[in-house]
């Protein structure tokens, strides 16, 4: 049960917060490193707490 909070979690809190972080990155630093950070943080947050919903059945 606990397994499935924390991926719910990941998906509404995580995903999002990891754009944010992109966007300044791509804004303040460089456009391709936020990209990265974006997308690849992005799948990353995804697929973890894709893990954790279905490792909670």
């Amino acid at each position: 049960m606990i397994y499935h909070v924390i991926g719910i979690g990941l998906l509404v809190i995580g995903t999002p917060l990891i754009a944010l972080i992109g966007n300044l990155v791509a804004e303040y630093v460089h456009e391709g490193v936020g990209r990265t950070v974006t997308i690849g943080g992005g799948l990353a947050v995804t697929g973890t707490a894709i893990w954790f919903i279905v490792r909670s059945f």
